[in-house]
């Protein structure tokens, strides 16, 4: 075993007053507001998304478009544990290569039924090869750390709350495939969201002027129904198709205002 190779793991720990599965779906939904202002790689940071499923990317996208990848979602077991790989290269740049990436490791242990302990560990930090000492050093110290003490401040902010709310998921479709095809396996997915708890409904729109251009309206009762829908594997099949028709710029919203038409007289 090298030198590198010695380098122990960081782990780092917090108390939160939430049950586990809030604690779990906080982290994964939220982590633009609790993720360390400075540790950017793309200028004016506007979203930062953890994709829930493995295989799934933990990527932020500045003001101009710009979209970084901090690494890939290796393991999504909710609400017990996440695994990322950590993308960080000499001179804290990205590298593009999970091959030479660590791992955040964050589990989630219910220590009640209103109360969970949460563990980030930093381990594999041997990847990152001769800059490995200089990043241990960085990271290591007493718990719970920059990162899990921004955490435990969003979730005393947002406590029971999160993810309580009606949800708008729009999501715009360039079509690269036949446009047959794509609206038939929209609609295979459709029918699987359907059968799913939280669900409410979906519409999927054709721009006039360009037939490659859709835009699907889903209504979820909650944020937590729509993730926990999409980590089952049994939607990766339909991910996958839709993946390989189209390109998708999804986008979560919540309701602000609500008219109906008056009726008539």
């Amino acid at each position: 075993m090298t030198e590198a190779q010695k380098i122990p793991d960081v782990r780092k720990t917090v108390t939160v007053d939430v049950p586990a599965d809030r604690a779990f779906a906080i982290f994964a939904e939220r982590p633009l507001e609790w993720f360390p202002e400075k540790h950017v790689f793309v200028e004016n940071r506007v979203s930062l998304t953890i994709e829930p499923f493995e295989g799934g990317r933990y990527y932020e996208v500045g003001a101009d478009g710009t979209e970084i990848a901090w690494g890939t979602v290796v393991e999504w077991n909710p609400p017990k544990r996440i695994v990322l790989t950590w993308r960080v290269g000499p001179h804290w740049q990205p590298v593009f290569d999970d091959e030479k990436a660590s791992f955040i490791e964050v589990d989630f242990e219910a220590l009640g039924p209103g109360r969970t302990s949460v563990a980030l560990t930093h381990s594999g930090l041997h990847r990152h090869g001769e800059i490995a000492p200089r990043i241990h050093a960085a990271l290591d110290g007493p718990s719970p750390g920059e990162t899990l003490a921004r955490y435990a401040q969003v979730v005393a902010r947002v406590g029971a709350a999160a993810s309580a709310v009606p949800v708008t998921l729009v999501n715009k479709f360039e079509v690269t495939g036949p446009a047959e095809q794509f609206e038939e396996a929209f609609a295979a997915t459709s029918a699987f969201f359907a059968e799913q708890p939280g669900f409410i409904e979906h519409t999927l729109h054709r721009r006039l002027d360009e037939p490659a251009s859709y835009v699907n309206i889903a209504r979820w009762t909650d944020n937590a129904s729509l993730r926990a829908a999409v980590a089952r594997p049994e939607f990766q099949p339909h991910s996958a198709a839709l993946r390989a028709l189209a390109v998708s710029s999804p986008e979560l919203f919540e309701v602000r205002l609500h008219a109906k038409a008056a009726d008539a007289e």
